[in-house]
């Protein structure tokens, strides 16, 4: 009896402790969101990276996607400091479809705002 109280009150302390150990990590929370947004920011950059080789092909529709794929690449790559800032401040929710369409708007007013300029 005194055995399986012995090994019941280990195994509790044992889950505790495992469960504590993430949160006494050298990670903050905002250094945890800011290479969660990192990473979602690299992988929107390889997902259009791989897109701009339709800027090449015969069809209309495909060169205007392909090129739309690139300057979403271009913008990403230099951005990628200060859209993290800017996520963090926003408080961006920590899903990936989240960061997706945060980064989708941000390309969009950036668009938007050079297409502006350009009009005489």
């Amino acid at each position: 009896m005194k055995a399986r109280l012995f090994i019941g009150i280990a195994i509790v302390c044992l889950t505790t402790a495992m469960w504590a150990l993430p949160a006494c990590g050298d990670e903050s929370p905002d250094t945890h969101q800011k290479n969660f947004y990192l990473k979602c920011i690299n992988a929107e950059i390889d997902n259009y990276s791989c897109k701009v080789v339709h800027a090449a092909s015969r069809s209309r529709n495909l060169q205007l996607y392909g090129e739309n794929a690139a300057l979403r690449t271009v913008f990403l790559s230099q951005n990628k400091k200060a859209l993290v800032q800017e996520m963090l401040e926003q408080k961006v929710s920590m899903h990936s479809h989240a960061v997706h369409q945060y980064l989708l708007n941000r390309f969009n007013q950036e668009s938007h705002i050079k297409t502006a300029k350009m009009k005489p």
